[in-house]
């Protein structure tokens, strides 16, 4: 079977995505999560307005009505802040593997919301792929005696309820932003998305105070890259895959991303993963493969 240019492409983004996952857990423990997605969308931000000053011109956001910036905004609050945030601090409670694979189920909250909110009908396989995620779900859950004994009680169940909240977070955000971005380019509405919601998180954090910080130019740095990679490098191929083969097939191959992320782990973080968790993982890809 021949992959075609886009299919690398789509590729390429879940094995970004996983990079930048993989870093940011080796930040994890130094920035509260809060802090750490407001300065990774900052970097991004400053990223998408060099290429805003390259491409567009801002007179396009004259152009949106009110309903459109509402939905553009409200996606952000809870697509960026929340559901990225929670994603996060996820990341920090049981780690890379298991939080990518218990995200990767954002297809099927997408699909979810499309029919709840815009009528969309179920694909065909559906059902069965909602049984292969659940799956999935359930080995990533369950624990071992030597894990539990290593981390403590509740742990592991805290980061799963935010990793799962992430994703119906985010499904809801991607179902909010089609209409809102009719008129504007992909540059030109990531170019308002991450400046607001990188000023919304720093407030928050000067407001409520997240957690104590022991970080270091280098750590900036590094968190500072991964919004490069991730929220700048990522979503630009992840949009190209779009434009050449398609979305269905893109989210597919960026589902991906777990098994690039749980082999990442194991090879540089030393994550242990076990027979169990690499069920559970390729449960969840194949489970979106098949909805999709």
């Amino acid at each position: 079977m021949e992959i075609s240019a886009g299919e690398w492409i789509g590729l390429f983004c879940a094995l970004i995505w996983a990079v930048s996952g993989v870093l940011t857990r080796t930040q994890s423990y130094k920035v509260p999560p809060v802090l750490m997605n407001a300065i990774r969308c900052a970097a991004a931000g400053v990223c998408f307005w060099i290429a805003l000053a390259l491409t567009s011109t801002v007179a396009v956001y004259g152009l949106l009505s009110g309903k459109e910036w509402a939905l553009l905004i409200g996606s952000v609050v809870i697509g960026v802040t929340m559901g990225d945030t929670l994603y996060l601090w996820s990341i920090r409670e049981i780690g890379i593997s298991r939080s990518m694979a218990l995200v990767g189920i954002v297809p099927l909250t997408t699909l979810v919301f499309e029919h709840v909110l815009l009528g969309q009908p179920f694909p065909g396989r559906f059902v069965v792929g909602c049984f292969l995620v659940v799956g999935g779900v359930i080995c990533l859950s369950l624990k071992s005696r030597l894990e539990k004994q290593e981390t403590g009680g509740g742990r592991l169940w805290l980061g799963i309820v935010l990793s799962l909240t992430a994703a119906v977070l985010w499904g809801l955000s991607t179902v909010m932003i089609k209409p809102a971005i009719e008129q504007l380019t992909p540059i030109e509405a990531n170019s308002v998305r991450m400046p607001v919601v990188a000023l919304f998180l720093f407030a928050a954090y000067r407001v409520v105070g997240a957690g104590p910080v022991e970080a270091s130019r280098t750590t900036i740095s590094i968190v500072a890259m991964t919004g490069l990679i991730g929220m700048g490098l990522g979503s630009y191929f992840f949009l190209m895959a779009i434009d050449m083969i398609g979305p269905a097939k893109t989210a597919v191959l960026a589902a991906v991303a777990p098994v690039f992320a749980m082999v990442l782990a194991v090879l540089f973080l030393k994550e242990r993963v076990t027979m169990r968790i690499t069920t559970g993982v390729f449960l969840c890809v194949g489970g979106v493969w098949l909805v999709l």
